[in-house]
């Protein structure tokens, strides 16, 4: 068995929506999982019906994939997609991850602010229109709506009034958060992030760690890339940059 991969959500996405990137990763030999943030129901369609407000933070959802980290084998590589690959590149620094793929992540403030928060602890669903203006745009209408109706889940209100990621943990004295205590970076955007520009990733440690990684850039494609009909070359070029990393 290789490297263990740790697929982590983001927004409005099942856990369950990486289903065929785990399937792939473990056709490969990789030892892959995709848990859900803490309090998240078992598929999409529990979420969309349930009416508990979501109560866990966005601490808790760091010591959550902490935790998975650190009960595995061998240091994992993170792979997380819009709010998902800034926990994953938060997370490299304090978990010292093999590798860290972030997709689509320069798009989640773009994200939080197409969808206004609404008073109390509920969740906020997307319409199926504004699904189609998060994730579809790149898509057919009828490619989008089937996404949405596969994948969507509602999103805690926490989130989207208060977006901002915590910064890694302070390293020890004599270590940093670029240095060999965590792998190569590879970040992955679409034709329509890499308009919105690498200036729209966080200052602070999270900067340095982006600062020296590898980018893959995939034209005429839109934030859904990991879930559409396209999904297979995006996890296909993920997989050869682990290879060449030897991960």
């Amino acid at each position: 068995m290789r490297q263990p991969v740790v697929f982590i959500r983001g927004l409005w996405l099942h856990a369950s929506s990486w289903g065929p990137w785990v399937k792939l990763f473990a056709d490969c030999g990789y030892a892959a999982v995709a848990p859900g943030w803490p309090g998240d129901e078992p598929s999409a369609q529990a979420a969309r019906a349930t009416t508990a407000p979501y109560q866990c933070g966005m601490s808790e959802v760091m010591e959550h994939y902490s935790r998975i980290g650190e009960g595995l084998p061998d240091r994992p590589v993170l792979i997380g997609h819009g709010l998902g690959g800034l926990l994953a590149l938060t997370l490299a620094a304090q978990t010292h991850a093999a590798g860290v793929i972030a997709i689509e992540a320069v798009l989640v403030s773009a994200m939080v602010l197409k969808r206004e928060p609404m008073p109390g602890l509920g969740q906020a669903a997307l319409s199926r229109e504004e699904f189609y203006l998060v994730y579809g745009s790149a898509l057919s209408r009828e490619e989008s709506d089937r996404l949405y109706k596969r994948w969507a889940i509602p999103a805690p209100q926490w989130v989207l009034r208060n977006p901002v990621m915590p910064e890694p943990l302070t390293p020890p004295p004599g270590e940093h958060a670029t240095n060999s205590g965590r792998g190569p970076v590879l970040l992955v955007a679409s034709g329509q992030s890499e308009r919105v520009g690498a200036g729209h990733y966080p200052s602070g440690e999270r900067r340095q760690l982006v600062a020296g990684s590898d980018l893959v850039v995939f034209p005429g494609r839109g934030p859904s890339l990991t879930i559409d009909s396209g999904w297979r070359l995006v996890a296909e070029s993920c997989l050869s940059w682990m290879d060449a990393h030897e991960l």
